[in-house]
């Protein structure tokens, strides 16, 4: 029981500076509360079934097939959360065969790892940028857009209008210096930059 208790403990200490790691990867649109708490209680859990049936061979088969009729339906908004949800499970089982080193070596040097390509990715993240106008100015805006080597997504052209959206991956003042250029142009209605693109569940 002691030993259960120590584990336990031990996973609520590395899931949390999980956690933290998990929040300073994501920006407000991908990060998701509920699913950080989850990440914290599949750490717990993880421990807990490992602890009960490493030792009970016929009891880690009815947990196993158990565990085989579940599902996962939800939706990530993020790549990487299928990621968070294995180092959630790796930690837990760490916890209970008493890896303690292993586990705290593991989660430090991913947390590390992930810190660092999100400090790397932030200055350029993708947005999408709507640029709205006259007909008669859609040659030009389209040279400026492709000088700046930004990426097409549509092009809708109307009887005396037209939109067009753009991938931008830009550094911040780049991307303003962009916006200011085409905004100044006689006939444009409107310039749009939007948040980055996330999947929605």
């Amino acid at each position: 029981m002691q030993n259960l208790l120590g584990s336990i403990l031990f996973t609520l200490v590395v899931a949390s500076f999980m956690l933290v790691i998990y929040r300073v990867c994501h920006d407000t649109l991908t990060y998701n509360k509920k699913f950080n708490i989850t990440l914290m209680m599949l750490s717990v859990i993880s421990t807990v079934l490992l602890a009960l049936i490493q030792n009970n061979p016929l009891l880690s088969l009815g947990v196993l097939g158990s565990l085989s009729i579940c599902r996962i339906r939800t939706n990530t908004k993020d790549p990487r959360d299928l990621g968070f949800v294995f180092w959630a499970l790796a930690i837990g089982i760490a916890s209970a065969v008493g890896a303690f080193t292993a586990g705290i070596a593991s989660s430090l040097i991913m947390g590390v790892v992930l810190v660092v390509f999100h400090k790397l990715d932030k200055g350029c993240e993708h947005q999408m940028m709507v640029v709205r106008g006259e007909k008669k100015q859609l040659e030009l805006v389209q040279n400026v857009l492709h000088q700046a080597g930004v990426t097409v997504q549509s092009k809708n052209v109307f009887t005396d209008t037209f939109e067009l959206v753009y991938e931008l991956q830009l550094e911040k003042n780049e991307e303003e210096k962009l916006v200011s250029r085409i905004s100044n142009i006689e006939g444009i209605r409107g310039v749009n930059v939007l948040a980055p693109k996330t999947k929605v569940a």
